[in-house]
Order: structure tokens, then sequence, then C-alpha cells
């Protein structure tokens, strides 16, 4: 099917998907394969260039591999509830990515190149194992919705407080021992937050 654009396999109890997905090149509009019992994704993958939405969560995965960076159109990425304790360096070529959802996994840091995401406005890290940021977070400056609730953070950098268009930045939940002042820049220009 050449010429497909749209691909729903989710909730099955699909282990592996063949190499020739990849051959899917039309594939634009959405690919999800959430709820099933995938820990990989074929080679093959990376040829889906064109795809700008992808859900894989509700999987197995400990790890994604690093030829996800090829997916340069990406706009959307739902990957929560699988095991993920890291996510790979190429996470920061998703140049085109607006929504990023990983909360419900086991996530202890995040990479530099994280803050190469400069069109993300959706970060959802919620219910990980965090216990920093990156402090260069304000390169983010699209961002509008910051979720950190349940991990394990005691401190915040100060880039945060310079997120301009900030709607709401959720802090429930952690180990903060001081509540940063930059919290009432952010409120003062209409944005919420929840600790």
């Amino acid at each position: 099917m050449p010429n497909l654009e749209i691909l729903d396999l989710g909730h099955n109890e699909l282990a592996s998907l063949p190499e020739s997905l990849g051959n899917l090149k039309k594939l634009t509009s959405f690919l999800y394969l959430s709820h099933n019992q995938l820990s990989s994704l074929p080679n093959s993958f990376e040829n889906l260039r064109n795809l700008t939405y992808l859900n894989i969560s509700h999987n197995q995965f400990h790890s994604l591999p690093e030829n996800i960076g090829q997916l340069s159109r990406l706009r959307e990425l739902r990957i929560y509830d699988n095991k993920l304790s890291s996510l790979p360096e190429a996470i920061g070529e998703l140049k085109s990515l607006l929504e990023l959802h990983l909360m419900n996994n086991k996530l202890v840091e995040l990479p530099a190149s994280l803050m190469n995401l400069t069109s993300l406005t959706y970060l959802d890290l919620r219910n990980n194992q965090l216990t920093s940021l990156p402090a260069s977070l304000d390169t983010l400056r699209d961002l509008e919705y910051l979720d950190l609730r349940a991990n394990r953070l005691i401190a915040l950098p100060p880039a945060i407080g310079e997120l301009s268009r900030l709607k709401k930045l959720d802090l429930r939940w952690n180990k903060l021992s001081v509540v940063p002042g930059w919290i009432k820049q952010i409120e003062q220009r209409g944005g919420t937050v929840y600790l």
C-alpha cells in the first residue's frame, strides 16, 4: 500500500513490526502504535521522513533508536507509558516538533540536545525520575505548557523563569527545597503555576 497516509495499529498485541513498514514513504498524517507490546522499531523506520504524528505510547520501549532523528517533519511525538530511562541525543534533530509527551517513564536525565527543539510548545515529563533539568531550558522559547509533576527535582534552573510564553507550569509532587522567586514573574505574565 505505497500510497497509505494514515496507519492505526493500536490496541493489539504486536511485539514487532516488519521491515517493510519503511516502504510506506507517503505515510504523513498519522502512525498510531499505542497499546501494544513493542520494544523496538524496524531499521527501515527512518524512511518515514514525511511523518508528522507518531504515537508509540503504552508499549515496552526501554530505549529509542538514534535514527528517530531522521523523522524531521514530526510535529507530535507521544512516548508515554513505556520504560525509557534515557533519550537518544538524536531527539534534538526533530526541529519541527511542537508536542513531546514523555510521562510515565523512568527518565533520570534529559539529553542536552533536547534544548534544540526550539519550536516545542508542549512538554510533558510527568511521573519520571528526574533529579535535575538542563540549565539552558530557556532555549525552548515557544514553550507554553511544561509538566514536571511527580519527579525528584530538588531545584529548578532560573531559565524556566525566562520562558515568556509559558501558560502552565506544574511542579507538584517534587522535592523542591526552595520556591524560586521567578515563579511570581510567570504568574504576573498571566501564567499558572502549580506547586
